[in-house]
């Protein structure tokens, strides 16, 4: 007799184990006689750095407008410019040596980051390859339109400013030096260079 219930007993344990156990393991998506359910959802996402610089019309004086556009992201025009400093300037303001005329306006440039364990080191740097006529005309750029202006290169990072803070915008100033020259060297009419500005986290 013995026997025969450890046998019924494992018969009823086996159905319990092949009937119910199964029931207990299906996913939570449907249930009978309750008024509750709970699936579960697993989300998952990739966290990246990302990086943005945007420049803007500077707020100080009377400045050049900066725009969208223009065959670059950005562009700015100083107007008519001469080498003498002569007349009113479109834009910004001008002031002359005997050998030039420099024009400036106030610019602003934001550096907006994220997710970068290490920024304080983060800089901005400025380069171009300069005008066609390049003996003629040359870029600079200084904190404020004061001055003083340091000549922007061709490469390198003389020219570098500091965006330790992310989303900041930061006063700058950009001037145009145009050389007071006549003879064979010398040049009248449109010109342009491109500027560009490099955000480094760091």
């Amino acid at each position: 007799m013995f026997g025969i219930r450890s046998c019924k007993a494992a018969v009823r344990s086996l159905l319990f184990l092949g009937v119910f156990v199964p029931y207990f393991a299906k996913a939570t998506t449907t249930a009978a006689n309750t008024n509750t359910v709970a699936p579960t959802l697993v989300v998952n996402a990739t966290v990246q750095t990302a990086v943005t610089l945007t420049l803007a019309t500077g707020t100080s004086g009377s400045p050049c407008t900066i725009a969208a556009g223009g065959g670059g992201d950005y562009n700015i025009s100083f107007g008519n410019v001469n080498g003498l400093g002569v007349g009113t300037p479109t834009c910004g303001t001008v002031s002359s040596t005997g050998s030039n005329a420099t024009y400036s306006t106030s610019y602003q440039v934001t550096a907006t980051y994220s997710g970068f364990s290490t920024y304080s080191g983060t800089s901005v740097v400025l380069t171009t390859p300069g005008f066609t006529h390049s003996s003629l005309l040359t870029l600079g750029e200084a904190a404020t339109t004061a001055g003083p202006f340091t000549a922007i290169p061709a490469s390198g990072t003389t020219v570098t400013i500091p965006a330790t803070s992310s989303a900041t915008a930061i006063s700058r100033a950009l001037s145009l030096t145009v050389a007071n020259t006549n003879g064979g060297s010398s040049f009248s009419g449109s010109d342009s260079a491109t500027i560009t500005f490099t955000l480094t986290v760091q």
